[in-house]
């Protein structure tokens, strides 16, 4: 059995992590069982090394080795993977009966786009708007927490970086991406079928879940390039199992 760590937050039944999502639709779309284990941003460090978790990089306050989620643990193998790109490659090489999400041929192709994804729509677009709304909706112990490491990541303050946030560098990053699938044939991101590319610019997009579907900036997204956001995380809904998680989260809110 695959164990995924993954991040509580105040939203029941609300997937928000940007990273431990596309983790989680890569099993789902595998078809893999996996169960999640719920650990708050304070509890990630000594998680990874209860598990020999390897850091993913390193403090920009210390210099001292980073633990980040997503992770997994599968005791089918005894393997434990950090990194949402190296748990797919793993997944992929350990389960090659189940689908995939590496078209053949495309591997070092789809590294270079899944850079430039985070790069151009996160760092430079939903970064501003997000960052400071997820520690908003954390659990409290990881919100200090949160807020203190992933403003020394933005390299600002959360209110300065907020005071920054533009919409239209969300749509110029989307409309980028957009023009991609045009160059590509119109219909997916890498190669001829759903990949692994639109796991993660879905699970990124899905992030901005944490303003709530009422939101200024969802209702945005989910108009732009002709609605084509929408049809993708109306797919990311469906694999994601939504009555299930809000159960898990109900149950770890619970124990808080």
């Amino acid at each position: 059995m695959i164990t995924l760590y993954d991040i509580p937050s105040t939203l029941p039944g609300v997937i928000w992590g940007p990273n431990t999502l596309v983790t989680r639709l890569t099993l789902e779309f595998k078809g893999i069982p996996f169960e999640t284990k719920w650990v708050e941003y304070p509890e990630v460090e000594p998680a990874a090394k209860a598990i020999s978790a390897e850091p993913t990089t390193v403090r920009p306050d210390t210099g001292k080795p980073k633990y980040t989620v997503p992770m997994i643990q599968d005791t089918s193998t005894g393997k434990t993977i950090s990194d949402s790109w190296n748990i797919l490659n793993y997944l992929e090489d350990t389960y090659p009966e189940s689908p995939s999400l590496l078209p053949k041929g495309t591997k070092g192709l789809m590294k270079v786009f899944i850079a430039s994804v985070n790069k151009k729509l996160v760092g430079d677009a939903l970064m501003a708007f997000n960052f400071p709304q997820t520690a908003r909706v954390m659990n409290p112990p990881g919100q200090e927490y949160f807020a203190t490491v992933k403003a020394m990541e933005a390299g600002k303050p959360f209110p300065e970086l907020e005071a920054g946030a533009k919409l239209e560098d969300v749509k110029s990053a989307l409309n980028w991406v957009e023009e991609v699938i045009q160059l590509n044939g119109g219909e997916f991101l890498v190669g001829n079928s759903f990949s692994y590319a639109e796991v993660f610019v879905g699970a990124k997009i899905y992030w901005s879940v944490v303003h709530g579907k009422d939101s200024q900036l969802w209702k945005e997204i989910m108009t732009l390039n002709g609605g084509r956001w929408k049809k993708l995380v109306d797919h990311i809904e469906t694999l994601v199992k939504v009555d299930q998680i809000a159960s898990e989260y109900h149950a770890k809110s619970a124990r808080l």
